[in-house]
């Protein structure tokens, strides 16, 4: 499972706007210089946000050359670019990583090879009530739009995420979640929305845009949010491991409020078991949808595959949403405002007509994420 990891939160960098990464593990009271043979990679690994030379000239054109990235950012996600951006789904890379991490599945369960696992008690924190809204909202009664008003706790929770690939330039989308944490600063979405796994890099002028709906005149009511940082599971950075497809972007400032005293937070649980009953939130980009409105399907998981005494590390539900959904919260407890963060969208089982959605197990390998992330 690797050793837990800490970082130091550098206010040059966030003004420097570079990609590097600043993981440091934290090694045993008793050792003194480790054997590098010995030493484990860090479990979790971070890296500050980065903005293109396009986003930047957006930013400089519309603020003038004193311009911030939080301004540039606000000038280049235009709705226009917003609308225009592609479910990260479609890009290659992920296509080729979720068939890569499917056919090895399938040989681990034919194999009846264990799964690694890193389980333990479970391990909650409760959400927070925003400081500013006062709103209260309903579960919806369709199954799959909820049709929530932007001014719910559920809707201004949950947003759009739109970012630039570094590599291959193209823009896209996922889905993402505001989580309390002591830095009150923290959205919880997939590792591939952060970072393009194994061989990839992490993702460019990334931006969070809560209640997100284009339905309004203006289909960002509450503004547009940058991050300072984003962080992923080294087991998705470095083997795109679908099993640890969760990413965490620790957010800026906005107004001078932090996220979480601003709109709220979901909570967060870990190791509820595979057969709890969830509801799984996105923005699906695809027909029948248009990556519009917050969608909602709920129901009991299961884990994606099992072979008598072994279970993968994924779990599924059933759920027709389609590509742009990715990293959409699935909720635990969820009372129709608030409920305790229990996975993410992460792979559907078919492109066309997909009827399951799939995240990671939240086991102590999340909650290793959210220790490395809730105090920033």
């Amino acid at each position: 499972m690797g050793t837990l990891t800490t970082k130091v939160r550098s206010p040059l960098a966030l003004g420097l706007g570079i990609l590097a990464a600043a993981s440091l593990s934290v090694g045993s009271a008793t050792a003194a210089t480790p054997d590098a043979a010995t030493t484990k990679a860090p479990a979790n690994t971070t890296s500050t946000v980065g903005l293109t030379g396009d986003a930047r000239s957006a930013g400089v054109a519309k603020f003038g050359s004193a311009v911030t990235d939080a301004q540039a950012l606000d000038a280049y996600w235009t709705p226009a670019r917003m609308k225009a951006a592609t479910p990260v789904e479609d890009s290659k890379a992920y296509e080729a990583q979720v068939a890569a991490f499917v056919a090895k599945q399938a040989v681990q369960q034919r194999s009846g090879v264990k799964t690694t696992s890193n389980d333990g008690p479970a391990r909650s924190v409760g959400g927070a009530t925003s400081k500013v809204f006062t709103g209260k909202g309903a579960v919806g009664t369709n199954a799959y739009n909820p049709n929530l008003p932007y001014y719910v706790p559920t809707a201004y929770t949950m947003g759009k995420v739109f970012f630039t690939n570094a590599l291959d330039g193209r823009t896209y989308v996922c889905s993402a979640t505001i989580v309390n944490s002591e830095g009150k600063d923290s959205v919880w979405t997939a590792g591939h929305c952060v970072h393009g796994g194994s061989g990839g890099t992490w993702h460019r002028n990334w931006a969070f845009v809560p209640a997100y709906d284009d339905d309004l005149s203006n289909p960002r009511p509450y503004g547009t949010w940058t991050a300072a940082y984003l962080s992923s599971r080294s087991a998705w950075t470095g083997s795109s491991d679908f099993s640890q497809d969760i990413g965490v972007a620790t957010m800026n400032t906005n107004w001078g409020w932090h996220i979480v005293d601003y709109f709220g937070g979901q909570g967060i649980t870990v190791n509820r078991g595979k057969n709890v009953y969830d509801y799984a939130f996105g923005y699906p980009a695809e027909s029948p949808f248009d990556g519009g409105n917050l969608m909602r399907c709920s129901g009991t998981t299961s884990p994606e595959w099992d072979a008598v005494f072994f279970w993968s590390q994924t779990v599924k539900i059933p759920c027709d949403m389609t590509r742009g959904s990715s990293g959409g919260a699935w909720l635990f407890g969820y009372d129709g405002n608030w409920g305790w963060l229990n996975g993410v969208n992460s792979r559907i089982d078919r492109i066309v007509g997909p009827r399951i959605m799939l995240s990671p197990y939240f086991d102590d390998d999340a909650w290793s994420l959210y220790n490395f992330t809730r105090y920033n």
